[in-house]
C-alpha cells in the first residue's frame, strides 16, 4: 500500500486522469505502482490538495484507490463528495476512508514488535459511540511515542478510518496488566471492530 497527502478543486481533472492512466499503473505490476507515486500525487493534488489518497494493488481482484480524510472529520464530507464524482474505472474500486484491514498485522518500530494481542479495549458505551481506552503490553513513559503511535496504527486498521472518528467519542491509553482478564469491557483490541458494529 502507498499514498501521500493531499483537497478538492477540479474533481474532473484527477478521474479523468486515473481513468486514462489506470491500465498502464495496473500493467506496471506492484513495483510499477509504486514508482507511479509522485505521478498519482501531482494529479491528485491539482484536485483535492488537502485530501489523502491510498492505493491497493491485487494480482487478481481489482485495485482499490481509496480516498482518505487522514482521520480529520472536518474533511469527510469532502471526501464522500470526491468518491461520488469518480467515474467507474475497469479494473479499479474507488473507497471512501481506509477501510479495514487484517487483525494479524504486526507493526516493528524501533526495534519492538507490537501485534493485536499486545493491546486491549477498555470500553464504556456512550450511545451510539464508545470511550475506548487501549491498554499496552510494555507501556512506559519512555517507551509512549513509539508504543502509542504503533498502537493508533493497528486501531485504525483495526475499526477503519470512519469508525475510528465517528464510533469512538473517547480515546485514552495505558499499560496492559501482565495477566489480562476478558470480560464484556475488557478485550484484545481484535475484537474491537465487532464491538462497535453492535452499538
Amino acid at each position: 500500500m502507498f499514498g501521500v497527502f493531499k483537497k478538492r478543486r477540479d474533481s474532473g481533472d484527477f478521474w479523468s486522469w486515473l481513468r486514462a492512466n489506470a491500465s498502464r499503473i495496473q500493467a506496471a505490476g506492484r513495483e510499477g505502482a509504486g514508482n507511479a507515486a509522485d505521478e498519482l500525487s501531482r494529479a491528485f493534488k491539482k484536485s483535492y490538495p488537502d485530501l489523502v489518497w491510498e492505493v491497493t494493488p491485487s494480482d487478481s481482484s481489482p485495485w482499490v484507490f481509496c480516498v482518505s480524510a487522514d482521520g480529520n472529520p472536518e474533511l469527510f464530507g469532502a471526501v464522500k463528495s470526491a468518491v461520488a464524482d469518480a467515474p467507474p474505472i475497469p479494473g479499479w474500486e474507488i473507497k471512501a476512508f481506509r477501510q479495514r484491514g487484517s487483525l494479524d498485522v504486526v507493526i516493528e518500530m524501533h526495534g519492538r514488535k507490537l501485534g493485536y494481542d499486545d493491546i486491549w479495549c477498555d470500553v464504556e458505551a456512550d450511545g451510539a459511540q464508545a470511550r475506548v481506552t487501549l491498554l499496552v503490553r510494555g507501556l512506559t513513559v519512555d517507551l509512549a511515542e513509539q508504543l502509542l503511535g504503533a498502537a493508533l496504527i493497528l486501531l485504525d486498521n483495526a475499526v477503519g478510518e470512519h469508525d475510528s472518528v465517528a464510533k469512538i467519542s473517547e480515546l485514552n491509553n495505558g499499560p496492559l496488566p501482565s495477566k489480562p482478564e476478558r470480560s464484556p469491557t475488557f478485550f484484545p483490541l481484535s475484537e474491537l471492530p465487532a464491538y462497535l458494529d453492535s452499538l
